[in-house]
């Protein structure tokens, strides 16, 4: 099965490309690596409004599209007249934002535990030391998954209107635990939301990963593929795109005859595309804050992914006991859901029909259809 590698070499090859360029992950990525690889969107606008002295961004959008990239390209891209410092998710209190800032809170004799402890600090004595240390060069601080530490919303807020030369980047899920005073001290137009791509932004970063591994243009894609693969539910995440673009690279380098001795080889396929395995939610809470389509919806179609949502498969009487509809009406929800009824297709376009997915499994020696809510529509409607 050596050819299959042998296959793949040759195609990257043919391109002249110099790696697989949809497999990089750039969250491990060099500064200059990164560089190279990312397109930057909202990300160039954000360090826009930093380079015109706006005091805070913020920027929102469900799991993986791209948030946490845009903030490392935002803090590799600022010059060195800026102090950067990135917080993965949001310190718990002053204190631990006052220890990750370098500030000393210990009292007694310091290189004596049992004559030492570290006293808590105040708001005060933070800003203090932050104008201190922004006196010559200002300082950005990046507040990734910002949603997990609402309790610091206010104190962010003093920070930054008692630290002249300090500014914020913040990403979120959503604002909806943001206090007001502190989105009006954002304000409205340094507020970036991303729900998803239209098709000329993800053509530009497919067209930006090639050019970054030596290839030319969108070769090998032909527009039908393109056309194919930039679906309403693929355009939620370049991640979704970049798992077509693989397949069908496998198809290139394998020849369509060649594929399918290889389709149940776990091995093989995880070397020519990444999983497209999503995990299973375990603790989720639900939001629809990054679908503008949830209002098209009818309340049973609603209704039904409310309860799917958990990511537990479910029978027609399942869905039927927890909904409390008839079974006419979870019938025909169900047949929208899945993206059969081309009419409720052409009445809601906005709507990145199949919602729902349907396995059969058997119970006892009958087949049972179990409905599941798409794994790309579950990533947009979770929280966690």
């Amino acid at each position: 099965m050596e050819d299959v590698f042998i296959a793949k070499e040759k195609m990257l090859s043919t391109l002249g490309w110099n790696e697989n360029p949809f497999v990089k992950d750039l969250r491990l990525s060099e500064k200059g690596e990164f560089l190279k690889y990312y397109c930057p969107l909202d990300a160039a606008k954000v360090l826009e409004k930093l380079a015109f002295d706006a005091k805070a961004c913020l920027l929102l959008g469900p799991k993986g599209v791209g948030k946490t990239s845009a903030l490392y390209y935002i803090c590799y891209s600022l010059p060195e007249t800026f102090e950067k410092v990135m917080f993965k998710e949001p310190p718990a209190d002053l204190n631990e934002l006052a220890d990750q800032l370098g500030f000393n809170r210990t009292t007694g004799i310091a290189f004596i535990p049992f004559l030492s402890h570290k006293r808590d600090v105040s708001r005060q004595e933070l800003s203090r030391f932050l104008r201190g240390k922004t006196s010559e060069k200002k300082m950005v601080m990046f507040i990734d998954e910002a949603q997990l530490g609402p309790e610091m919303y206010m104190e962010f807020k003093y920070l930054l209107d008692d630290v002249p030369n300090l500014r914020i980047v913040f990403s979120a899920l959503d604002k909806s635990k943001f206090p007001d005073s502190l989105l009006h001290l954002i304000g409205t137009s340094n507020v970036f939301s991303r729900a998803k791509f239209t098709c000329d932004e993800m053509t530009e970063i497919i067209r930006h990963r090639i050019v970054s591994v030596g290839g030319k243009n969108l070769q090998p894609f032909a527009d039908k593929v393109l056309k194919t693969v930039l679906s309403e539910q693929n355009l939620l995440s370049p991640r979704y795109v970049f798992d077509e673009l693989n397949t069908h690279l496998a198809k290139l380098a394998l020849g369509e005859e060649k594929t399918a001795p290889y389709a149940d080889d776990l091995l093989i396929q995880s070397a020519i595309q990444r999983s497209r395995e999503q995990p299973q939610l375990t603790d989720y809470s639900f939001t629809t804050s990054h679908a503008p389509w949830w209002m098209m919806l009818s309340p049973s179609q609603k209704a039904i992914l409310s309860q799917l949502i958990s990511g537990e498969g479910m029978s027609l009487s399942d869905l039927m006991t927890r909904t409390g509809l008839t079974q006419n009406t979870v019938f025909n929800a169900l047949y929208q859901l899945r993206g059969d009824d081309d009419a409720e297709k052409e009445r809601k376009p906005e709507v990145p029909f199949p919602l729902v997915m349907a396995k059969q499994q058997f119970v006892g020696k009958r087949k049972k259809n179990l409905y599941f809510l798409n794994n790309k529509i579950k990533n947009l409607l979770t929280t966690h």
